[in-house]
């Protein structure tokens, strides 16, 4: 397993290094670079054994801006990560595309790939988000404003470095939840199938159960099987709600949690 990871890291930082010779060196643009390290594997066959390019269906690798970026040089000048995208979540996204249409979906879709980008150390660009999606940049940008307009600030590159971290759309939901709003009017409200709002509530209680138990931050994104940075947001979330007027919603979320836990031991047991 060690050296499978180990692997994994040398594989990506050589074509970090790579990317970063065709840019700097021979001023390929982004795309172009892209395509000749790909163009590159492809003759050489480094893909057939390459554990980076085995992602899941609906999903895309891509290099992104670092989030250790300063602001201000050209986008082709500043230093890449690779980060795996989910475009398309399967029945979710389809849940959200019969109820909400393909612009509900468009939005589920950015606020989701720009949080996993941020969880990976990257940030992408409006720019990036158009071609991913295969829309002009005034559609990405529209759809944005839109979701400005509900509270949901999207951590695009510029919006980052303007505002710096801001709530992802999980926690979001799950403070409309806290705040009382049924799942109805939460699917309503954000426009997320009620299988993720579920799911996101489901993983906030998990992390309430371990915080309380006084874990680490690390360990409780170990066991929420979360990432660090929602992590953080969840427990911010939890002290920012743990007050008399919300006790009853975090006390009924906590009985579901501890069932669920339970419930999965006893499957892992027998």
């Amino acid at each position: 397993m060690e050296e499978a990871i180990r692997e994994r890291i040398q594989a990506k930082t050589r074509d970090s290094q790579l990317y970063e010779i065709f840019i700097n060196q021979f001023e390929f643009s982004p795309k172009t670079a892209e395509a000749a390290i790909n163009t590159v594997k492809e003759v050489y066959e480094l893909n057939r054994f390459n554990p980076d390019q085995m992602c899941k269906t609906g999903q895309t690798i891509r290099q992104v801006v670092s989030l250790k970026a300063k602001h201000g040089p050209r986008l082709r000048e500043l230093p890449k990560v690779t980060v795996t995208l989910t475009v398309n979540a399967g029945a979710e996204d389809q849940e959200v595309f019969r109820k909400h249409g393909v612009q509900g979906l468009r939005e589920i879709q950015i606020c989701r790939m720009t949080e996993e980008a941020l969880e990976q150390g990257g940030v992408l660009t409006q720019e990036d988000l158009a071609d991913i999606l295969q829309v002009d940049i005034r559609t990405i940008r529209r759809t944005i404003k839109k979701l400005q307009g509900r509270g949901v600030n999207v951590q695009t590159r510029g919006i980052y470095h303007d505002i710096g971290p801001s709530i992802s759309h999980k926690a979001w939901i799950v403070s409309l939840y806290l705040s009382y709003k049924t799942y109805s009017e939460i699917a309503r409200t954000t426009r997320h199938s009620l299988t993720s709002i579920k799911r996101y509530i489901m993983d906030f209680g998990r992390v309430v159960l371990c915080a309380k138990k006084g874990l680490s931050l690390s360990e409780i994104a170990h066991i929420a099987g979360i990432s660090e940075r929602l992590t953080k947001e969840y427990t911010e979330l939890y002290l920012r709600y743990n007050d008399s007027g919300h006790a009853e919603r975090i006390n009924d979320l906590l009985i579901k949690a501890t069932s669920d836990i339970k419930k999965k031991e006893g499957a892992m047991a027998s």
